[in-house]
C-alpha cells in the first residue's frame, strides 16, 4: 500500500494516499482561459511517477529523464508485507535505489557516499516476491514472470488502456500469455513453452524460405528438385562406371595419334599429287587427240612455183623436208604417250601407296577406338569423382531439408502435447478459470445491467483471451471491459497472503465513458477497495467527475486526495512546466 510520493524539488507537490479509494482531481485555476489545459497537470505523470519508483525502466522520455528533473530525487514510503519501505530515485543514476528505509530479511544493501542503496533489478526482485510471491527460480527462467510485467496490469500507463490482455500495444503474445496465466492462477509454464514452440516455428519457416529465395542454396533447397537432380546424376555415374569398366588403356596412344595425324597429312599430299597429274594427263590426252597431220599443200605450191627456176633442187628438197616434218610429228607423238605412261604409272604407285597409308591409319583408328590414353581414363576417374562428391552434397542437402521437414512434424506434434496438457491443466484448475468468468460478468453486469463473457481458449497456440461486454465496439465499453478485468484480477487476488494491494486507473480510462458508467466504476472500485482492503487510485479532470447525488453514502471528501493540481503555470504535480 502506498503511503506518499515526495521529492527534493521545492516546488514538486506530495502526494498522501490513503485507504480505499483516492480520487485525484485536476482543477480549472480561476484564472484559466479557454486555452488551458490540464493535460499538463501531472495526472499521468503521477501513474509513471509510480511506476518509476516501482521499478519501471528509465528509458528515454521517461519522466525522470526529462532534463529539468534528471537530478532531482524523488521518494516514495509504502506498505510492504507489513513493513514500511521508504526508498528513492533519480534519473541521472536509473539503476540505484536508494533505501532510507527497508526491514533487513528483505535484501542486503549496498552502501557507499554515506547512503545505502540496491540496484533496480534487486529491487524489482523484492517487488516480485512480497507483492507476487515470484520465486527466484521463476525469475530466472528466461520470458517468465516478473514484477514489472505482473504490475505493469495494476498500473497501467496511457498507453494499456486499449484491450484488457495488453499493458501496451506492442506487448508480446509470450508477454500476454505468461502474465495473465500467472495472475489467472493457471500453469503459467506451459504459456512460456509455447514461446518455444513459437520461436522454433519462426526458425523453420525463416530457414524454409531462405532456402526457397536461394540465401541457403549451399546448405539446402526444394526436396523434389534435389531428389530429381540425385537421380540424373545418379545416371551419369552409372553409364560413366560403365565406361571406366570397359576402357582399356593404351599406353603408346599419343604416338599412335600423332602416326594418324602424320598419315593423313601424307594422304592428303598424295591426294594432292594425284590431282594435279590427272589435271595434266587429261590435257595430254586432249592434246594427241587433237593433234593431224600437218598440210602440205601450201609447201607443195611454193616448191612447184619455184620449179621453173630450180627444177632439180627443189623436187630433191621437197621430199626431204617433208620426210623431216613427218619426222618431228612423229617424235612428239611419242614423247607425249611416254609422258602419259609416266603420270600413269605415277598415279598408279601412289594409288598403292595411299592403299598401303589408309590401311595403316584404318588399323590405327580401330585401336584407338577400342583403347584409350591413361590420361583420358584419369580424366573419367576425375568426373567420376566430381559427381560422387556432387551427390553426396545434394544428399546432405536433401537430408537438411527432410530433416527441417521432420522438425516441422515433431513440432506439431510438440504443439499438440503442449497443447493437450494446457486442456488438462485448464480443467484441473477449472475453479479458477470459472471464478474469473463469473467475476468479470458479475462487474459487467453491475455496469451494464448485462453480463459480459470473458474467455479462456486453450488453442495450438497458447491460451487466448477473450473479452466481451454487449456493445464492446463503442470505445465507453471498451475501456470498461479494461475496468471490469483489472477489477476481475482484484477481487481472485484479494485472499492471497502475498498480493497486490494498488489498481491505479488514470483518467485515459474513462475518456469516452457515459457519466453513468463512470458514477458506477467508481462506486463499485469504493466497495472493492473497502471489501478487499486494496488502495484504488483514480485520476481525471473535476469536470469529468460524475453527478453521485444518485449515491448518498459516496461522500467525494472521503475519497479526495488532498493535491491541489490545476491547469495553470505553476499548478501542475511539479509545480513547473517542462
Amino acid at each position: 500500500m502506498l503511503h506518499k510520493i515526495y521529492s527534493d524539488l521545492p516546488s514538486f507537490k506530495q502526494v498522501e494516499f490513503h485507504e480505499g479509494l483516492n480520487l485525484i482531481l485536476a482543477e480549472k485555476d480561476d484564472q484559466s482561459t479557454e486555452g488551458k489545459t490540464r493535460n499538463g497537470a501531472g495526472k499521468s505523470s503521477l501513474v509513471e511517477l509510480i511506476n518509476a519508483l516501482l521499478g519501471s525502466d528509465l528509458r528515454k522520455g521517461n519522466i525522470l529523464k526529462a532534463p529539468d528533473l534528471l537530478y532531482n530525487r524523488f521518494g516514495l514510503e509504502l506498505e510492504l508485507s507489513g513493513k514500511t519501505v521508504t526508498l528513492e530515485r533519480c534519473g541521472d543514476t536509473a539503476n540505484k535505489i536508494f533505501v532510507k528505509s527497508m526491514p533487513d530479511n528483505f535484501m542486503p544493501l549496498t552502501e557507499g557516499d554515506g547512503e545505502k542503496y540496491i540496484s533496480n533489478n534487486e529491487w524489482t526482485a523484492v517487488l516480485g516476491k512480497e507483492i507476487f510471491n515470484v520465486t527466484d527460480a521463476a525469475r530466472q527462467i528466461k520470458s517468465g514472470p516478473s514484477f514489472r510485467s505482473l504490475f505493469s496490469y495494476y498500473a497501467r500507463s496511457p498507453k494499456g488502456f486499449d484491450t484488457p490482455e495488453k499493458t501496451f500495444s506492442q506487448q508480446s503474445t509470450c508477454s500476454v500469455q505468461v502474465a495473465l496465466t500467472y495472475l489467472l492462477k493457471l500453469n503459467w509454464k506451459i504459456a512460456r513453452e509455447f514461446e518455444d514452440i513459437r520461436q522454433k516455428d519462426k526458425f523453420i519457416k525463416a530457414l524454409k524460405q531462405a532456402a526457397n529465395d536461394g540465401s541457403l542454396k549451399e546448405i539446402m533447397g526444394s526436396a523434389s528438385e534435389l531428389k530429381t537432380d540425385i537421380l540424373l546424376k545418379k545416371t551419369k555415374v552409372s553409364a560413366l562406371r560403365n565406361s571406366i569398366s570397359e576402357f582399356r588403356v593404351l599406353p603408346e596412344y599419343q604416338t599412335k595419334e600423332s602416326r594418324v595425324a602424320e598419315l593423313s597429312k601424307i594422304l592428303s599430299s598424295l591426294s594432292a599429287a594425284d590431282t594435279t597429274d590427272k589435271e595434266w594427263l587429261a590435257q595430254l590426252e586432249r592434246i594427241i587427240e587433237e593433234e593431224s597431220e600437218p598440210d602440205k599443200g601450201k609447201v607443195s605450191k611454193l616448191f612447184q612455183e619455184a620449179e621453173f627456176e630450180l627444177p632439180e633442187l627443189i623436187a630433191r628438197r621437197f621430199d626431204e623436208v617433208s620426210a623431216f616434218h613427218d619426222s618431228i610429228v612423229s617424235n612428239r607423238r611419242e614423247h607425249l604417250k611416254q609422258e602419259i605412261d609416266e603420270i600413269n604409272t605415277r598415279i598408279g604407285l601412289r594409288l598403292k601407296e595411299k592403299i598401303s597409308l589408309d590401311n595403316e591409319r584404318s588399323e590405327i583408328m580401330r585401336l584407338l577406338q577400342s583403347h584409350g590414353a591413361l590420361e583420358q581414363y584419369m580424366l573419367l576417374q576425375n568426373m567420376l569423382s566430381k559427381l560422387d562428391a556432387e551427390i553426396e552434397l545434394l544428399s546432405k542437402k536433401l537430408d537438411a531439408t527432410a530433416n527441417l521437414e521432420e522438425k516441422k512434424s515433431d513440432l506439431k506434434i510438440d504443439r499438440h502435447k503442449l497443447q493437450k496438457r494446457m486442456r488438462i491443466d485448464h480443467t484441473e484448475r477449472d475453479k479458477a478459470i470459472s471464478d474469473a468468468i463469473i467475476a468479470f460478468a458479475d462487474f459487467s453486469n453491475q455496469l451494464y445491467d448485462e453480463s459480459g463473457k470473458f474467455t479462456i481458449d486453450p488453442t495450438d497456440n497458447g491460451p487466448k483471451f477473450e473479452f466481451d461486454i454487449p456493445g464492446k465496439k463503442s470505445t465507453g465499453k471498451s475501456k470498461m471491459q479494461i475496468f471490469c478485468f483489472d477489477m476481475t484480477l482484484m477481487k481472485l487476488w484479494a485472499k492471497e497472503p502475498k498480493r497486490p494491494d494498488v489498481l491505479v486507473h488514470d483518467s485515459a480510462m474513462f475518456d469516452g465513458v457515459d457519466e453513468r458508467q463512470i458514477a458506477k466504476a467508481l462506486i463499485i472500485g469504493s466497495k472493492m477497495a473497502k471489501e478487499y482492503g486494496f488502495q484504488y487510485i483514480v485520476t481525471m479532470n473535476s469536470d469529468d467527475m460524475p453527478d453521485m447525488s444518485m449515491y448518498p453514502d459516496f461522500r467525494l471528501e472521503n475519497h479526495r486526495v488532498k493535491l491541489n493540481i490545476t491547469d495553470s503555470e505553476n499548478g501542475g504535480l511539479f509545480g513547473v512546466r517542462f
